[in-house]
């Protein structure tokens, strides 16, 4: 065994940020500097990274959901942090949990009700979720697709309910209609839509309408995944016909600054309109950090759960024998 092997580890964080455009006028025109949130301010769980964020307003507070990976349970869970102006935010706690993987809250309102659509494809399928108590009690409602989809992406238009989804391989982007949210899901004709091509097929955020123009966001997973963010206009969406033209080829990347809490990519990017119309904007990115592979591993082994139990287990079973033994002592 080579005891000296090493691994890289992909640490993301978020950043929030107010802006008077939803479009930069050059690639990472934002000021970037510093994250808002990082895995150090999750103070529930013992955290791997951040990422993944979904902006919503409730009343006159702002929320954030995004996932932390929790080294415990090696899955991530969806959590949420809160801010009264969108500059200073807290973080509140891990709000929707499984016995899977989750990942990118697609958060959303619809008819005086909050529903949350997360990816969930190591359960094999896209499951709508609708908040019992905003925003800390989830339940899982229908499933609305079969299949390891990853990002769904739901939006409105044109009378109709669509969702985007890509492959887990990054490669291929799907599309799929209803009539209703917890309708009946049909494929799109041309599906996949886009057809091996890692540079354009995996969402990167919500798909919004503005100017009479709508937009989605896509990662680019060239050279490596999570390295840059892409902003493309639909020019054409039916049942039958999709068109679409990249507008922004890098609106997103890394700094490729020793560092930077982003020097190595950036991959998801979401809007919310204030009501001074200004945007609220936020965005997620992340450095490589090389660690001892060994240590890495016994690491991950100590924080498992069934672990966790068996020390406490063992811890019992001495003390019980402690006490046995004193007791026996003291009858003699």
């Amino acid at each position: 065994m080579n005891l000296n092997k090493k691994i890289e580890l992909a640490v993301w964080s978020i950043k929030i940020i107010k802006s008077d455009t939803i479009f930069p006028k050059r690639a990472n025109a934002f000021d970037l500097t510093y994250p808002t949130l990082q895995c150090t301010d999750v103070t529930d769980v013992e955290a791997e990274f951040v990422a993944d964020p979904f902006l919503v307003a409730y009343g006159s507070t702002y929320y954030v959901f995004f996932e932390v990976l929790n080294k415990q349970s090696e899955r991530g869970e969806i959590a949420v942090a809160v801010s009264t102006d969108g500059e200073e935010w807290h973080y509140e706690r891990v709000v929707l949990k499984e016995n899977f993987h989750l990942s990118y809250p697609y958060i959303f309102a619809h008819e005086n009700d909050y529903y949350m659509l997360p990816e969930s494809s190591d359960a094999g399928g896209v499951f709508l979720y609708r908040a019992t108590q905003f925003p800390y009690s989830w339940e899982k409602g229908k499933q609305l697709l079969s299949g390891p989809y990853v990002d769904p992406t739901l939006f409105y238009y044109n009378e109709k309910w669509w969702i985007f989804v890509g492959s887990k391989d990054g490669r291929n982007l799907y599309l799929f209609y209803s009539n209703r949210i917890d309708g009946e899901w049909v494929g799109h004709t041309q599906n996949p839509i886009i057809r091996n091509d890692l540079h354009i097929s995996r969402p990167a955020g919500r798909v919004f309408s503005h100017d009479g123009e709508i937009y989605r966001f896509t990662q680019d997973g060239v050279p490596s995944y999570g390295k840059m963010v892409k902003a493309a206009r639909i020019k054409k969406l039916n049942e039958t016909e999709y068109e679409e033209e990249i507008i922004e080829p890098c609106m997103l990347t890394g700094s490729e600054l020793e560092g930077s809490w982003r020097k190595d990519g950036m991959h998801h990017i979401d809007h919310l309109q204030m009501k001074d119309n200004k945007w609220l904007i936020a965005v997620d990115g992340h450095f490589m950090k090389e660690q001892n592979y060994l240590i890495w591993k016994i690491k991950r082994f100590i924080n498992r759960p069934f672990y966790s139990s068996y020390k406490l287990s063992r811890t019992i079973i001495r003390s019980m024998r402690r006490i046995r033994l004193f007791i026996s002592h003291k009858v003699k």
